[in-house]
């Protein structure tokens, strides 16, 4: 794992509500969110604050930060953050943040503290786990469209 990567995984974690102007009135407000993928073997990393910033980082060093920028990426980061905070209630508070997946890690940044849902396929029932996937998938699919 790089060394770029482990240092702006762990900061990304580091995120308080002040450090980008959030000011939150309850625990189902999402303020960021890290979600961790599995990709051909490799991690990568979204992440995404209220204030707009989107980016991904990969295990083998690269970086893709400012994506937020583009409109309709900062419209469906928004969209998952918002729509997220129904579902921390149906996860778990976490202090653990390991870089080992198989599966989609998404951590959702509330009030009072980190939650955890891991995803462990696209085949789920569970409404949580499809909407999750779903949010994430959308902000991916932003990121790779042209416009």
């Amino acid at each position: 794992m790089n060394e770029i990567y482990q240092e702006i995984r762990k900061k990304a974690f580091m995120i308080k509500p002040e450090d980008i102007g959030v000011s939150l009135e309850n625990n189902n407000q999402v303020y960021a969110a890290v979600v961790d993928m599995n990709v051909k073997g490799n991690l990568v990393t979204l992440v995404c604050t209220f204030d707009g910033t989107v980016s991904l980082y990969y295990s083998n060093g690269r970086c893709d930060i400012g994506l937020g920028k583009k409109v309709n990426i900062k419209k469906a980061s928004t969209s998952f953050l918002i729509s997220s905070g129904q579902f921390i209630d149906k996860m778990q508070k976490t202090m653990q943040y390991s870089e080992e997946t198989r599966n989609m890690k998404v951590y959702l940044f509330a009030k009072d503290g980190i939650y955890l849902k891991e995803i462990l396929n696209n085949e789920s029932d569970l409404k949580e786990e499809k909407l999750l996937s779903f949010l994430v998938n959308n902000v991916l699919n932003a990121i790779r469209s042209k416009e």
